[in-house]
């Protein structure tokens, strides 16, 4: 079903403000369902993918199954994409290690590590036609009624307004949608930034990942093409601005001191080091996941620390549970945005999201903490992780992505 025009005046069932990986992916979902869909997105449609910075994604396997559904894996896969067949955990100056293997949690892999850019050019090329796509564009104004929701849209051709049965918001932690409809968030800043890079190692990364826990944070090496690692080095503010202004080869080398020795027996120290960013960490969850008309999916609805790379996993999941309602509505003749539909998907996202955060937050707490009786405790866990076969076969279905699948636990 197309998107009614009339002037400046569109008409459809749903309306994403967002075009980033859950907008594109909800915007793919929706259609093929038969709802009529326009997407508003702030950035140029034809430059959004390859402006972003290089950042990648650690995909989990549940995550990679919802990307083969839509049918964009494989041209995912061509653009280059590298499997985590092991984790490897470590803490400098502690004598525990963990490590966790595929085989284990019975998958092909872990997770995929892949650059959020690839994912974005996949998902666009195989974007349905009926899909009216609003870029650059910038949502003013949002109004509620009883039949649905009116907003206020400036793009290249000036100012025109869209109503819709159902506004979702997918534009990001900084959410507009979530502020207009008066939904508040509770959360923190980490005051610390991760510092992302690609570096190319001596020894090759063999399809493992490694995550070594340092005071201020995790620093993880996540496998990638060509032999490379994806950097995620978390810092704070001063060291952060201290370790960006450094020259190629001081960076590596204060890179191989954070690490440590132990780390430095897996990886060999490093021979190239890719263009730097940085971005903040911080941890916030929406009040509610509703309003009257509106949902919230991904980073609108939450932002955590990325210690256990579940943010975008997360995402794809407030996608499949809100597609599930969209299509339940549909398949019933019932209206998309009625309330019941709402508080479907919303109680839905609760649970996991809380689960989610609360391992997140909790394995960053305990891993940050530097008193000697925790550092104590952490290394005696590390250490006896082996003998405790039902702990590790939780972990791996969290880092797998499994426990969210189908209610495995």
């Amino acid at each position: 079903m197309s998107v009614k025009h009339n002037n400046n005046q569109l008409k459809c069932d749903l309306a994403i403000v967002g075009g980033g990986l859950a907008g594109a992916a909800l915007a793919m979902t929706a259609s093929r369902m038969g709802l009529s869909v326009a997407m508003i997105e702030a950035h140029g449609i034809d430059t959004f993918p390859s402006s972003l910075p290089e950042r990648v994604i650690a995909l989990s396997h549940g995550s990679h199954r919802h990307l083969e559904q839509l049918g964009v894996w494989q041209d995912v896969v061509r653009a280059g994409v590298a499997p985590i067949r092991k984790v490897h955990v470590c803490e400098p100056g502690n004598r525990g290690e963990v490590g966790m293997h595929h085989g284990e949690a019975d998958v092909e892999a872990l997770g995929y590590v892949v650059q959020n850019a690839h994912i974005l050019s996949a998902m666009y090329k195989a974007m349905p036609e009926d899909v009216q796509v609003l870029a650059p564009a910038q949502l003013r104004t949002l109004a509620v009624d009883v039949d649905g929701v009116r907003v206020g849209v400036r793009d290249v051709d000036g100012e025109r307004n869209l109503y819709a049965r159902l506004l979702v918001g997918a534009d990001g932690t900084m959410s507009l949608v979530r502020r207009l409809c008066g939904i508040g968030s509770r959360g923190w800043d980490h005051n610390r930034f991760g510092l992302v890079a690609s570096v190319t190692p001596k020894i090759a990364h063999h399809d493992v990942a490694h995550e070594c826990f340092r005071p201020d944070g995790p620093l993880a090496f996540l496998p990638l093409d060509a032999g490379r690692y994806s950097l995620v080095w978390t810092l704070a503010p001063r060291e952060a601005s201290r370790i960006m202004a450094l020259d190629d080869a001081c960076f590596m080398q204060a890179l191989e001191d954070a690490a440590g020795q132990g780390m430095q027996a897996h990886l060999g120290g490093f021979v190239e080091a890719g263009p730097r960013a940085l971005f903040p960490f911080e941890y916030r969850v929406a009040e509610h996941f509703t309003a009257p008309r509106v949902a919230l999916i991904g980073n609108a609805a939450h932002t955590m620390h990325p210690v256990a790379g579940q943010g975008l996993n997360l995402g794809l999941r407030d996608v499949a549970d809100l597609s599930a309602a969209l299509r339940s509505a549909v398949q019933g003749g019932r209206d998309i945005g009625a309330p019941v539909v709402l508080e479907e998907y919303a109680q839905k996202r609760c649970v996991d999201t809380a689960s989610v955060t609360a391992f997140t937050e909790g394995l960053n707490a305990i891993f940050c903490a530097d008193l000697l009786p925790v550092k104590l405790a952490r290394g005696l866990g590390m250490a006896g992780m082996d003998r405790l076969p039902a702990l590790r076969k939780w972990l791996l279905k969290r880092a797998a992505g499994l426990a969210q699948q189908g209610g495995a636990a």
